[in-house]
């Protein structure tokens, strides 16, 4: 299971580990780095990233003061393939991430880690 220790403006730390860009954490535990096609809008391309793997929920880390935009197109996506869509700012969505997995969830996540 991924654990994500913690994240301040720029960085995050996911198992000890530093990140200084976005990063896509997979519902199998992978981390790799996250890029937006437009610059504070999360996407259709970004969106089926995080599906690949059959979440249960995708949680939206939208930035340490919630920039990040998530377009009305991913929530109808995420209703039509019954995925739970949660989106809160990177401070928090890092606790309800953590706190998900915890009780067995199987979680992908786009988290922001800039504004």
């Amino acid at each position: 299971m991924v654990y994500i220790d913690s994240t301040s403006f720029g960085f995050i730390t996911i198992d000890k580990k530093t990140y200084s860009h976005d990063v896509i954490v997979t519902s199998e535990g992978k981390v790799k780095e996250g890029r937006t096609e437009v610059r504070h809008l999360l996407g259709r391309r970004e969106f089926f990233d995080l599906l690949f793997e059959r979440p249960e929920v995708i949680l939206i880390g939208s930035g340490q003061g919630g920039a990040l935009e998530v377009s009305e197109e991913i929530s109808r996506f995420a209703k039509e393939k019954d995925v739970e869509l949660i989106v809160l700012p990177t401070p928090e969505a890092v606790k309800e991430f953590n706190r998900l997995c915890e009780e067995g969830k199987r979680v992908a996540a786009y988290i922001h880690v800039t504004c």
